[in-house]
C-alpha cells in the first residue's frame, strides 16, 4: 500500500551536506530511500559489473523472483538502476551515464541523485524519457507519485507481468511445436498445465500511464517553418540548427531540416556526403527542389538514423553557389520553397531552414518560406552589431509577404560563462539595439538557461556527423567530453522548450 507522506520519515535527507561524499549519498540517502519504498536488502545489489562499468545500485527484488520462478526461467529485466553522485556534482552533466546504463541493462527506470536532486527517467526500447526532477522538498511533496513508480510494490507487479508474459510466449511456442508434429498427448498436457498453473494470459496494462505529470505537455502547431538566420558567419547558426532539431525530436516533435547553403555544412554535419551519398547515388538535393518544377519535396528527403534519434534532411550541394542567376531569372522564385512545402508542411511540427550567411536570393527564398525567424548570435561586438541588419532584412522581406514574418527571438551560442562582465556589456548592447531598431521592441533575448556554452565538444561534433546528443554513444570520447556534451545538450533542450512555448503563444 502507498505510504503516507510524513516529513519525519525523510529525516535521512538531512544527514548529508555539500561536503558529503558519493559513498555517503549511497549509504545515508539511497539505502534509506529504498527501504522507504518497501525494498529489503536482498532486493538490490551494489557495484554490479555491466560490461566495463559498475552500477551503483541494481534493483529488481531478487529474492521474490527466486522464490516464485523456476530455475529454467530467465530472470526478468532489472526494474531500477540508481546512480549516485557527490552533492557538489552537477547532475545534468551525468545524465548520459545513467542513460547508457539503462540501455545496457534494459532496466525500466533510472534514478540519478546527489542527495539534493533526484532525476527520474524511464527507458523503453532504447529510448530514454524524462519523468521528473525533484529537489528534496518536491520529492517529499510528490512522494505518492514517486512511490507509485519506484516502490517494491511496483517492481513486483513489473516482474509478475514479465513472468506471465514469458509463460505465454513459451506456451505459444510449445503449442506450435505440438501442432507441427501432431503430438496430441503433448497438447493435452500443455492445456492441462495451463489450466491449473497459470493465472491467465492477459498482458497487464503498462505500469506508467500517461498523465498530466508525466512527459512533456507542450504542443506546437503543425508545420511551423523557422528560418535560422544571421548574415554574420561564425555565430554557430548551423550547429544551433542541428542540435535544436535534435532537441525537438527528443521532445516528441517531428522535424525536417532544409539546407540551402552551398557550403552544405548542415548536410555534412549530419554525416551526409553531398557527392558520395547524393550526387553519385543519383539522388536529388535542394538545387533540384528549387529549380525543377516537377521535383517534389519527398524525392529530396534523406532519412538519417543514429542511436537515439532520427532526422529528415533535404541536403545541399556546392552547385547551388552557381545558381544565383538561374534563380533570379525564374518567375516568382521567391515563393518557390513555400509552394514546394505547402502540401507537406503538416507532416512535420517544425521545419528548420539553414540559409547561408548572406543576403542573396536563396536567403530571400528561405525568409519568404518561413513562419518565423530565429536569430542565433554570440555575445561579442561584431555579431551583435549585425543584429540590426538582420532585423532590417527580415522587415524588408515581410513587405513582400501576405502574412507577417515574426522574429521569434535571439538565441545565444558559444557563450563564455566565465566572462560575466562581458556578458553584462553584450546583453546591454543587444537590448539597446532591440530598443532602437523599429519593431525590435517585440523581439526578446532567449533566457540564459538556453545559452549554449563555449565548449570544444560543441564545435567538434559536426565533424563527426552527428547531433551532440549522440556523443554518449561515441566510444572514442572521454568521460569529460560526454559530460560536456550533456551540459550543452541540456541548453539546446531548454532552447527547444522555450521555442515551443513561443510558438504555442502564437508569437
Amino acid at each position: 500500500m502507498p505510504v503516507s507522506v510524513n516529513s519525519a520519515r525523510f529525516k535521512f535527507l538531512d544527514s548529508i551536506t555539500l561536503n558529503s561524499s558519493e559513498s555517503e549519498v549511497e549509504h545515508q540517502v539511497i539505502i534509506p530511500l529504498l527501504r522507504l519504498l518497501g525494498y529489503h536488502a536482498i532486493d538490490w545489489k551494489t557495484q554490479v559489473t555491466v560490461g566495463k562499468v559498475k552500477l551503483d545500485f541494481l534493483v529488481r527484488s531478487f529474492g521474490t523472483w527466486q522464490r516464485q520462478s523456476h530455475s529454467s526461467m530467465l530472470q526478468p529485466l532489472p526494474y531500477l538502476v540508481i546512480e549516485a553522485k557527490a552533492p557538489k556534482k552537477n547532475l545534468s552533466r551525468n545524465l548520459w551515464q545513467l542513460n547508457s546504463y539503462l540501455r545496457e541493462t534494459g532496466a525500466a527506470l533510472g534514478l540519478l541523485t546527489n542527495g539534493y536532486q533526484f532525476q527520474l527517467v524511464c527507458h523503453y526500447d532504447g529510448e530514454i524519457y524524462a519523468i521528473a526532477t525533484y529537489s528534496q522538498k518536491t520529492l517529499i511533496e510528490n512522494f505518492q507519485l514517486f512511490y507509485k513508480l519506484c516502490s517494491r510494490e511496483a517492481c513486483l507487479k513489473f516482474i509478475d507481468d514479465i513472468h506471465h508474459s514469458q509463460q505465454q510466449v513459451h506456451f505459444n511456442f510449445a503449442t506450435q511445436i505440438a501442432n507441427d508434429v501432431a503430438n496430441q498427448d503433448m497438447l493435452e498436457r500443455l492445456f492441462r498445465k495451463k489450466k491449473t498453473g497459470d493465472r491467465g494470459n492477459t498482458i497487464q496494462p503498462s505500469l506508467i500511464e500517461a498523465g498530466e505529470d508525466t512527459g512533456e505537455k507542450i504542443k506546437a502547431r503543425n508545420g511551423m517553418i523557422i528560418t535560422v538566420f544571421n548574415n554574420k558567419g561564425g555565430v554557430g547558426k548551423t550547429t544551433t540548427t542541428i542540435n535544436l532539431a535534435a532537441a525537438l525530436i527528443k521532445l516528441g516533435k517531428r522535424v525536417l531540416l532544409i539546407d540551402v547553403d552551398a557550403q552544405a555544412n548542415l548536410t555534412t554535419g549530419l554525416g551526409i556526403d553531398p557527392l558520395a551519398d547524393i550526387e553519385e547515388q543519383g539522388k536529388k538535393d535542394v538545387t533540384h527542389l528549387l529549380t525543377e518544377t516537377k521535383t517534389l519535396l519527398p524525392s529530396t528527403i534523406i532519412h538519417k538514423q543514429w542511436k537515439d534519434i532520427s532526422l529528415d534532411i533535404v541536403p545541399s550541394h556546392i552547385r547551388l553557389s552557381e545558381m544565383e542567376s538561374t534563380l533570379i531569372q525564374t518567375v516568382d522564385v521567391d515563393r518557390v520553397l513555400i509552394r514546394k512545402l505547402k502540401n507537406y508542411k503538416n507532416d512535420y511540427d517544425f521545419i528548420l531552414i539553414d540559409p547561408p550567411p548572406s543576403f542573396g536570393k536563396v536567403n530571400t527564398i528561405s525568409l519568404m518560406a518561413a513562419s518565423g525567424i530565429l536569430i542565433p548570435t554570440q555575445l561579442s561586438p561584431y555579431p551583435i552589431r549585425a543584429l540590426e541588419y538582420v532585423i532590417n532584412r527580415a522587415q524588408a522581406v515581410e513587405q513582400s509577404r501576405d502574412e507577417p514574418l515574426p522574429i521569434l527571438g535571439v538565441a545565444v551560442s558559444m557563450y563564455d560563462k566565465r566572462a560575466t562582465v562581458l556578458k553584462q556589456e553584450m546583453t546591454g548592447r543587444i537590448q539597446n539595439i532591440l530598443k532602437n531598431v523599429p519593431g525590435g521592441e517585440n523581439i526578446s533575448l532567449f533566457p540564459e538557461s538556453t545559452w549554449v556554452p563555449q565548449l570544444k565538444i560543441v564545435s567538434s561534433t559536426p565533424e563527426k556527423g552527428y547531433p551532440i546528443c549522440e556523443a554518449e554513444f561515441d566510444s572514442l570520447l572521454t568521460r569529460s567530453d560526454k559530460e560536456s556534451a550533456q551540459e550543452a545538450f541540456n541548453c539546446y533542450s531548454e532552447m527547444a522548450r522555450h521555442l515551443i512555448k513561443l510558438v504555442e503563444q502564437g508569437k
